[in-house]
């Protein structure tokens, strides 16, 4: 008998989401998993639309994921995730990325902040959802999840982003997904090449709104702690810290 806390999401690679002929990228696998993510929320009756109502919504504010492997164009893939209950501020997500065939593509953790509207101010989930956050059995799918995010050495300015009308999302700050590409872009441009994202930890600081200028810093970590190709890159707004990642290429 299937979970009724388990959603499973088909779907398809297009060539858009490659590029260029090659694995699916960043912007499209993230949106990938937040499509999925949303749609088991409004499953399980904690959907946008059901905080709406009650002056709340959803922030995504830490993530871990590791990249087995990427889907090209044609490919199909499907996306379970679950609710993986409550630690802290923290309302936890399990989403697991595979081919048809079982083989694993993608694996993550995702921290969430329910959040005041109005006030802007997050909200215990517990709380929030009568005493006791949904949780499925599964447990998560990265068992030794971290969203530690190490130093970078000698970092240097890779570019500047302004924020556009585009970006911007229901919440009304970019959205994560920008973010993140962004963050990983930054690698990108220091590791040279056309590598693929291998690992991925991203921590969420502050909102980013219509109009900013963010400078997207990076660096190597430092080699002896986790190897040669890891990366810690951050986006700031003057000298505030809007998000930050540690990036593994591979």
């Amino acid at each position: 008998m299937s979970d009724p806390l388990v959603s499973t999401i088909e779907f398809e690679v297009h060539g858009y989401d490659c590029g260029y002929g090659g694995a699916l990228r960043t912007f499209a696998l993230v949106n990938f998993l937040q499509e999925a993510a949303g749609v088991n929320a409004t499953v399980i009756g904690i959907g946008m639309d059901d905080l709406h109502a009650r002056g709340q919504t959803w922030m995504l504010s830490r993530l871990e994921l590791c990249v087995d492997a990427l889907p090209c164009n044609g490919e199909r893939v499907v996306v379970r995730t679950w609710p993986a209950g409550a630690k802290r501020l923290f309302a936890m997500r399990a989403l697991d990325m595979r081919r048809p065939d079982g083989s694993s593509l993608v694996r993550a953790v995702y921290a969430y902040l329910v959040v005041d509207v109005e006030a802007r101010r997050p909200l215990r989930p517990d709380h929030v959802f009568g005493g006791q956050m949904p949780c499925a059995p599964e447990g998560l799918p990265i068992p030794d999840y971290s969203f530690v995010i190490p130093a970078a050495v000698e970092p240097v300015l890779s570019f500047t982003e302004c924020v556009r009308g585009r970006h911007i999302d229901y919440n009304g700050h970019a959205n994560n997904a920008h973010l993140i590409d962004w963050l990983v872009d930054a690698a990108m441009g220091v590791g040279g090449g056309r590598r693929e994202l291998a690992t991925l930890r991203v921590e969420f600081a502050a909102e980013a709104l219509e109009g900013d200028e963010l400078y997207a810093i990076c660096g190597r970590t430092d080699p002896a702690t986790l190897g040669e190709n890891f990366f810690s890159t951050e986006l700031k707004r003057g000298d505030a810290k809007v998000a930050a990642a540690l990036v593994g290429l591979k």
